[in-house]
């Protein structure tokens, strides 16, 4: 549901060593440790979260250049 937890913006199911990459967004580091610890740890199957936080944005919210497909 997208209303369960409001505080995740973004969610993929991904290749590699994750199965999902969430993207979150919280008021600060407590609130992100509550959502941990009582809401993603708590979730059927989730065994392992590995957190990166953003430092600075390079390039954000960018356009896709995908040229048109010829015929």
């Amino acid at each position: 549901r997208d209303d369960a937890l409001p505080e995740v913006v973004e969610c993929y199911h991904i290749t590699g060593e994750a199965d999902y990459l969430l993207k979150v967004v919280v008021r600060d580091i407590e609130a992100y440790k509550e959502l941990i610890i009582h809401h993603l740890t708590t979730l059927p199957g989730v065994r392992r979260i590995n957190t990166s936080f953003v430092l600075s944005a390079v390039a954000a919210h960018k356009p896709l250049a995908i040229p048109e497909a010829s015929l």
